[in-house]
């Protein structure tokens, strides 16, 4: 019988890249890359969305696991096999397609980590319901430093992709125009969802804490996963680096993970990190998380105004919403 998987859940640009590599380095442990599967129903659903969308074949990390497990290595020519592979399955359901991950490490437990998946309770519940036994890591970031990383990558992405400037309030867009609510509907999520697994299978770190003491971290965690915590385990980790998945991979299949750190995959410690963990928990002040909400607004003269007044109404407290989230989450 496979071993229940790890799944760890935080919103976009919260170390997530950084620490599912470093788990993924314990002797018992695989950290695939951002599969990026659930939610959908069939895997040719995925396949679609990331041709017609984002002119690549699929998602890369789903395309760079297959070809690390069936041959060892990530090339062009593995990874357009492992292509091939998922367009033979490609009715498979992503539950399916995970297992069968799973089943190909077995013994080692498998780590999914997709940021996107909290951004929507109906992927939460998807995974939580197909795998109610399963270990739950909640990983936060202080909304101050998320909001800078998160303002920092949409604009990279709208650059890259030729985006304009959203025009309706009333979409998801309104959440790139205001990155901080990523933050706060992320972990509302995982907070919601979390009554729904078992006590000892849910665990809620810092991300901060990691980077300041990641020897007593990793122990920690290792405790709670029930594996190995001797030295070499917990030295094995700290070299992220040495993760398939820590580079950005073959062109065919470029990503996987967080950019920033595919590019600097080794754990960086400051000799005075106690000051770094410190400047991360700093209250949120309007200033660090302002809006162009006179932009946003004029932007979007095809919305009525009765379809506008809830947003403004919802962005007058978004403020105080964030500042409650975060006493909550222990900053």
């Amino acid at each position: 019988m496979m071993r229940e998987p790890l799944f760890i859940l935080s919103p976009p640009r919260s170390y997530s890249s950084l620490i599912s590599s470093m788990l993924g380095q314990h002797p018992d442990m695989h950290a695939f890359p951002e599969l990026q599967l659930f939610g959908h129903e069939r895997i040719i659903d995925m396949i679609t969305k990331n041709q017609d969308s984002l002119n690549r074949l699929a998602t890369p990390g789903s395309v760079r696991a297959i070809a690390e497990i069936h041959e060892g290595k990530q090339s062009d020519e593995s990874c357009t096999r492992a292509w091939l592979w998922m367009l033979k399955h490609a009715d498979w359901t992503p539950v399916e397609f995970f297992d069968y991950l799973r089943e190909k490490i077995d013994p080692h437990i498998a780590i999914e980590k997709t940021p996107p998946n909290t951004l929507k309770m109906s992927r939460l519940k998807q995974i939580v319901s197909a795998y109610p036994n399963a270990k739950y890591l909640h990983l936060t970031r202080s909304v101050v430093g998320n909001h800078r990383s998160l303002v920092e990558y949409l604009d990279g992405m709208d650059r890259l992709l030729g985006k304009q400037v959203t025009v309706d309030a009333i979409s998801m867009d309104v959440l790139k125009e205001y990155p901080a609510c990523i933050w706060l509907v992320a972990h509302r999520n995982i907070l919601s969802i979390s009554p729904l697994v078992k006590a000892e299978n849910y665990l809620r770190i810092k991300g901060e804490d990691m980077l300041e003491e990641p020897e007593e971290m990793l122990r920690n965690i290792c405790r709670w996963m029930d594996i190995d915590d001797r030295e070499l385990c917990i030295e094995a980790m700290m070299r992220p680096h040495e993760s398939p998945y820590a580079y950005v991979g073959p062109r065919i299949a470029y990503g996987g993970n967080d950019g920033k750190f595919m590019k600097q995959p080794v754990l960086r410690l400051k000799k005075d990190s106690g000051k770094l963990a410190q400047s991360f928990r700093q209250e949120p002040t309007k200033s660090q998380l302002a809006m162009d909400r006179t932009t946003l607004f004029e932007n979007s003269a095809g919305n009525k105004e009765n379809e506008l007044q809830p947003i403004r109404a919802w962005l007058d407290d978004i403020f105080n919403e964030i500042g409650i989230m975060q006493t909550r989450l222990g900053y």
